[in-house]
């Protein structure tokens, strides 16, 4: 008498859920890839036609003016983004509820915020004359900008804990774009003036926050999915 073959089990639920997070994973994580890769030849465009629609001078103000920004925010709210990432995976992993890592985050955030705007306007002398080479226009971008940059880094520690990758390339994609907008318009004659590449600065973490609705929208579409999959597996 042959022994009967036994079927095998279906996929449970928990391992059903697992390997839908794992594609989401894994699709979110190439679309970072190519949004990270994108932004950096977007970047690279935008002081191109900077350079060529610009003075020598004016574009080296630019430069200088990018990379005081650039440092000012990777030392204020970088540290910021990593940790409410790494907060936010942990307590999903571990299944904690509650939102008071999101509230001490946003203190935290603020302070830096406001500790960079007391401090800009106190060494007013310093950074415009000094610095900016006496340029109203420059030294208040750079403060909107720095403070800009506060609710962008706080919005990517919150994506990229909660593995919305894509969102997330979208987001400096964003940000990269409408910084390049401002430089397109002036290299075309549209508009004139380092003014104008310069508030490309403060637009850009601004504009990149348009991706934010869509984290709702796509915590949704997610849900679904896993509830689609446990459907089938039940099945």
């Amino acid at each position: 008498m042959c022994a009967s073959i036994k079927e095998p089990p279906p996929a449970s639920a928990g391992y059903a859920q697992y390997d839908e997070r794992v594609k989401t994973y894994g699709r979110g994580a190439a679309i970072l890839s190519v949004g990270i890769g994108v932004t950096g030849l977007v970047t690279y465009a935008y002081f191109a036609l900077a350079s060529h629609s610009l003075s020598s001078h004016d574009y080296g103000e630019i430069t200088l003016l990018w990379s005081t920004i650039f440092i000012i925010v990777s030392v204020l709210y970088r540290p910021v983004e990593q940790m409410l990432s790494r907060t936010i995976s942990d307590r999903d992993v571990r299944g904690q509820a509650g939102h008071e890592h999101l509230r001490v985050a946003i203190t935290i955030q603020l302070s830096l915020a406001a500790l960079f705007l007391v401090g800009a306007l106190a060494f007013n002398h310093l950074l415009k004359d000094k610095l900016l080479n006496g340029s109203s226009t420059l030294y208040w971008v750079l403060i909107g900008a720095v403070l800009g940059y506060a609710a962008s880094y706080f919005a990517r520690g919150f994506l990229a804990g909660h593995r919305r990758f894509g969102l997330y390339g979208g987001l400096v994609f964003m940000e990269a774009i409408s910084r390049f907008m401002f430089a397109f318009v002036v290299a075309v004659g549209i508009a004139s003036g380092q003014s104008v590449v310069a508030l490309g600065m403060v637009a850009a973490p601004l504009f990149s926050l348009s991706v934010v609705p869509w984290v709702s929208v796509n915590s949704a579409a997610s849900a679904g999915s896993l509830e689609d999959a446990e459907s089938s597996s039940a099945a």
